[in-house]
């Protein structure tokens, strides 16, 4: 697969759900799913179905014919996908740097000593 590309949120929403889910998923199961979660009531499995074909041919799904079902699996983990978003995040509002994408999060509000704590330890693993 070539670079991943940021998804739109709507999209972002199925794949969060794959994610969530064990694998192999079916559109229905997905539809569900989506409908507890996000608490749309007129979720339509067509509309879903339509983004995991769109999702499948931008390569972040592969699946398989099984009877009538389409079985759908993951090709992009999330780990992946959330670096290519915190990277989005990153050059837009943080200037490509890691301070001042932590800068922009923080808002200017004082951080409490919990925070700078896990932050210390964060930085002292890496």
């Amino acid at each position: 697969m070539n670079k991943i590309k940021k998804l739109p949120d709507a999209e972002f929403e199925i794949m969060k759900a794959v994610w969530q889910s064990e694998e192999p998923v079916t559109s229905p199961m997905l539809t569900e799913k989506l409908r507890y979660a996000l608490n749309e009531k007129d979720r339509k499995p067509q509309t879903v179905m339509t983004m995991l074909v769109r999702l499948e041919k931008k390569g972040f799904l592969r699946s398989e014919k099984n009877g009538k079902e389409r079985l759908f699996y993951s090709r992009v983990s999330e780990k992946e996908y959330m670096e290519v978003e915190a990277e989005s995040f990153r050059g837009k509002f943080g200037g490509n740097s890691f301070s001042g994408m932590v800068k922009a999060l923080n808002g200017g509000e004082k951080i409490s000593e919990k925070d700078i704590e896990e932050l210390r330890d964060w930085l002292d693993k890496m």
